[in-house]
């Protein structure tokens, strides 16, 4: 009686604490939303705003472009590197914030949950504080206010919830300091000296725990070389002489930017689950140090001695691969691709480099891990006990709709959008999966316990999933995160550099030249003093709004008229100056756009080894995304939002293809080919003409061949020329007035060697992660397995149908996760050659390639996976305990 009358009273007493803490909040977020709404709350250009106020001024103004040209200048945005346009959309967020807290505030009122609302007010008030911090206005003491509010808010919800519970948890944590005062003083006295059979014990622990040793060492030196391997790849391709400042300008550079990002985090998960499995592991031998008596200063010692030689032999063992590695994967690319430059790289610089990294990973990953230490008690070598993880209830079919909405839609904006091949756009669908398989797994797993035949039929395929679905389900949804990693982008991207036809074949001329009308007797003079065959075609100079995808970066420093930047420069030809250069590279094809009107066929010349583009990446704030090109003819011309239209207009893109007609020249990223009628080509040309004198711009395309004796002659007269039209470069350093096919080819070959070794990589280091995780997955709950195999052995299943089940259970992360990968991937291997315009015969070589590549890739999974699991079936058979033993 007395039991439930305490029962009730903390009932009681939590019922009200719980209540204060909702009025609490309640009048917390109402505050917060006067002071959105009703105070002043930034300062620009010497006037104080209301947010509200802000918008009804700009509204006044006729619109944020026209409220901007009133108050900002090109010049203060360039210098500033802000403006008031991205201000506009981020002060949406401190309105948001104050819908959902007055929501929040009426839910807790009336007494009901509002903690989901509360999760989500926080995290768009940091996004907005992360705003203010790129915007061009003085904050008011209104905005500071509410977000100390916003911190007080929580910490003080969490005192009056908690507080009780605090002052319990610092009594208990008096308790055990005092006894772990006592503990030391009791095991600070050391009586004398170890005996040799101490040591020995020791010894013998270590020798018996060699594997241990060896899957960290092997693991963290795996990936030291990979990292070697990469930044020396890197540092080879730099080093090449080009003669221009090509490869400043080319992909190396953000191919290694996205995965050097890829391998990075990879090695720093694995050494997280290796440094985790390893503290795991030791704990248990740790028992019994400190059961014969070894000081814990000395035990202490020892850790940190075996830790830091794993690491130091880690990193020696990865330099040496990586040392040994470079130069073999360096003959091999450059041979297979029948280059003959002649590179080198500093390899004490790659070293040192490589070292420091590793050494910053170990680091990151240590304190990562360093919430073990705190949840094991070093003098029993005690875990706190693994909980039941509590199924997923809320919120399911909600869930499981969105997630199939963001597979929808990644995949139709990876294939169909704007961005192409955008890994954003891949980050989407593989949210929808984890909300797929978090959700509809739990609804699945619901409907086979409610079916008690099912449940009993699969009851121990259930079980685990049952009792850890959490743990399962992220184990899985990371195997199959790297899958799709490997299987979707890595293995095609790799298969498509490896068939790419020959540098060589594009670049069909010697030197293209981009010349004025004045530049005529010049290219005459040339002509006539070397032995060079020259063609003239009259050509049309060509902008796009944007080069680029457009990032963040691109819209923080969009000026006050809207103008962003690179903007593309391009090769505008008439239809009839396409089929001439089509007959020298394509003899055979005899196709024809058959253009009309305004209608543009655009020639991206690329090999097949370069992402699928757009020839312009515009698209404005909260403007609906178009595939027509905005092109401008002529000089590139300034914009702002009202005579975008006119300046830049919108062209209609008939059909599109791939092939190098003058050459590839920055990757395919700019001096791309486009075709209009000869008769809407003739206006537009003409257009340009009109305008030489204030406007001069390249008119003319001029081919050349020199013979080999003339080559060096007319390579130095086309500097003399670079330089006097030096101008053609003011709007975009990359695009030059010429260029010449054996600094092209160079630069071309660089690249494509950089990114063979860079893809190969990062797939191999995916298919590494993929076995590591799945072993450690299986080693931290060997114990589990191997507890659950006796009590099958105890009822009288027999081994064969034991082993069986074992294989049955570990089929889910090893084989599921990769057929479900495979079967995803399948759409982006097909999409590949679409997106890229492959012709016919360069699909089929892709193809065989890809199903070659994926086949060794598989056949090493499988072989990985297949003696994981045999391991894992003899340690769970070997370490069962029979009845009578």
């Amino acid at each position: 009686m007395n039991t439930e009358k305490i029962t009730n009273r903390f009932k009681k007493q939590f019922k009200n604490t719980k209540r204060t803490a909702g009025l609490f909040e309640a009048v917390i977020g109402l505050i917060i939303s006067c002071l959105v709404l009703f105070a002043k709350w930034f300062t620009y250009k010497g006037s104080a705003y209301t947010i509200l106020g802000f918008y009804a001024t700009v509204r006044q103004y006729g619109g944020i472009s026209a409220f901007s040209q009133a108050f900002e200048t090109a010049e203060e945005v360039a210098a500033t590197g802000s403006s008031i346009v991205p201000a506009y959309l981020f002060l949406l967020m401190p309105l948001l914030l104050t819908v959902i807290l007055v929501i929040r505030s009426i839910l807790l009122l009336a007494r009901k949950k509002a903690d989901i609302l509360t999760t989500v007010s926080y995290w768009v008030g940091f996004l907005y504080l992360i705003s203010v911090f790129f915007n061009s206005y003085t904050v008011r003491p209104a905005l500071t206010i509410s977000m100390i509010l916003m911190v007080a808010d929580y910490f003080g919800t969490r005192m009056i919830l908690e507080g009780d519970e605090m002052n319990r948890q610092a009594r208990e944590l008096k308790r055990k300091e005092e006894q772990a005062r006592l503990d030391k003083l009791r095991r600070m006295r050391f009586p004398g000296h170890y005996s040799k059979d101490f040591y020995t014990v020791i010894f013998a622990n270590f020798r018996s725990n060699l594997k241990g040793y060896l899957l960290f060492i092997f693991a963290a030196s795996v990936s030291v070389a990979f990292l070697y391997i990469m930044i020396g790849a890197l540092s080879l391709v730099l080093s090449i002489d080009t003669g221009q400042d090509v490869m400043k300008y080319s992909g190396v550079m953000s191919i290694f930017s996205e995965v050097i990002l890829i391998v990075l985090f990879l090695s720093i998960m694995l050494l997280v689950l290796i440094i985790s499995n390893y503290i795991k592991t030791r704990m248990k031998n740790y028992g019994i140090f400190i059961s014969l008596g070894i000081r814990k200063k000395t035990l202490e010692l020892i850790i940190a001695l075996e830790f830091l030689t794993c690491i130091v032999v880690s990193l020696a063992a990865g330099l040496l691969l990586g040392n040994l590695g470079l130069p073999v994967m360096k003959y091999f690319f450059l041979h297979s691709m029948g280059i003959q430059t002649s590179i080198s790289a500093e390899y004490r610089l790659i070293t040192l480099i490589t070292a420091i990294i590793f050494l910053l990973m170990t680091g990151l990953s240590t304190l990562i891990n360093y919430h073990i230490f705190e949840n094991v008690d070093i003098t029993t070598s005690s875990f706190k006990a693994v909980k039941k993880e509590p199924l997923p209830y809320h919120l399911l079919i909600p869930g499981l709709l969105y997630g199939i909405y963001c597979i929808q839609s990644g995949i139709r904006s990876y294939l169909y959008g704007s961005w192409m091949e955008g890994m954003s756009k891949l980050a989407t669908m593989l949210l929808g999966f984890l909300f797929l398989l978090y959700c509809g797994g739990s609804k699945l797993l619901k409907h086979f316990m409610k079916k008690k035949d099912l449940y009993l039929k699969h009851l121990f395929q259930i079980l685990p999933w049952k009792y850890h679905f959490k743990t399962n389900a992220k184990y899985l949804f990371l195997l199959f995160t790297i899958q799709i990693f490997a299987l979707s982008i890595y293995l095609p991207r790799l298969a498509s550099c490896l068939t790419a036809d020959a540098e060589g074949q594009l670049y069909p001329y010697d030197f293209v030249c981009m010349a004025h009308e004045e530049d005529e007797t010049f290219f005459q003079n040339l002509k006539a003093e070397n032995e060079v065959e020259m063609v003239s075609y009259p050509m049309v100079r060509i902008n796009t709004l944007l080069a680029a995808p457009l990032t963040y970066s691109t819209i923080i420093h969009t000026g006050y008229d809207g103008v962003v930047s690179p903007q593309g420069q391009h090769i505008g030809i008439s239809e009839t100056t396409y089929q001439k250069l089509k007959a020298v590279v394509a003899p055979h094809d005899k196709s024809t756009p058959n253009l009309k009107g305004n209608e543009i066929h655009v020639v991206f010349q690329q090999d097949t080894s370069q992402r699928a583009r757009l020839l312009d990446w515009y698209t404005y704030f909260m403007e609906d995304l178009s595939n027509d090109p905005r092109l401008h003819a002529g000089v590139r011309a300034g914009y702002d939002m009202e005579t975008r239209d006119t300046i830049y207009p919108p062209y209609p893109v008939k059909s599109q293809e791939k092939l190098s007609l003058t050459g590839m020249f920055q990757q395919g990223d700019q001096e791309d080919i486009v075709v209009f009628s000869d008769e809407y080509f003739e206006e537009l040309r003409q257009s340009v003409l009109d305008q030489l004198e204030e406007e001069p711009t390249p008119t003319q395309l001029i081919t050349l061949q020199a013979a080999k004796g003339s080559y060096q002659n007319v390579s130095d007269s086309l500097k003399i020329f670079a330089e006097k039209n030096v101008m053609d470069t003011y709007a975009q350093p990359s695009v030059y007035p010429y260029y010449e096919k054996t600094e092209e080819l160079t630069a071309a070959e660089g690249d494509r060697f950089f990114k063979e070794i860079a893809f190969s990589i990062t797939a191999c280091i995916l298919l590494l992660s993929s076995l590591f995780i799945f072993y450690l997955k299986y080693s931290l709950e060997i114990e589990e397995m191997r507890r659950r195999n006796q009590l099958l052995e105890a009822v009288g299943m027999n081994n064969k149908d034991r082993v069986k089940l074992l294989c049955s259970e570990m089929s889910v992360h090893s084989w599921w996760a990769f057929l479900g990968a495979a079967a995803v991937s399948l759409i982006f291997c097909i999409a590949m050659p679409v997106m890229r315009h492959f012709k016919a015969n360069e699909i089929g070589i892709f193809a065989l390639t890809l199903l070659i590549i994926i086949a060794v890739y598989t056949l090493l999974y499988g072989l990985g996976i297949h003696f994981l699991t045999r391991g894992f079936i003899r340690k769970i058979e070997d370490m069962t305990i029979r009845p009578g033993e």
